[in-house]
């Protein structure tokens, strides 16, 4: 069974904006429950290709996890880019774009 592409994982006040941009977001109050939406992500049937964090989360992942995160090679769990207050989307997207190369080495 195929899954959603991307997931994010985001604070709660966060998810319905993804939601609402057609990503599935899985919200989580706390890096340990994070953790745990991830665990889930990873162990479920229906493994998403890329997942992104809100950047606090993943940083707060323990070295358990961040060895864990290093050894993956069917999903890419990258933090979601902190804006930088230029209000311009393409900016935005350019860059998630290049975080996503610079991820898988180009």
């Amino acid at each position: 069974m195929s899954g959603p592409q991307v997931t994010v994982i985001v604070p709660p006040e966060l998810a319905d904006g993804y939601r609402l941009a057609g990503v599935h977001a899985e919200p989580a109050v706390t890096a340990a429950a994070a953790g745990d939406a991830l665990g889930r992500l990873l162990e479920g049937p229906s493994r998403p290709s890329v997942v992104a964090m809100h950047p606090p989360y993943l940083g707060e992942l323990g070295p358990r996890w961040q060895r864990r995160l290093a050894e993956l090679d069917e999903v890419l769990v990258v933090a979601l880019p902190e804006g930088r207050g230029s209000g311009d989307p393409a900016r935005r997207g350019e860059t998630l774009r290049d975080l996503l190369a610079r991820a898988v080495g180009y």
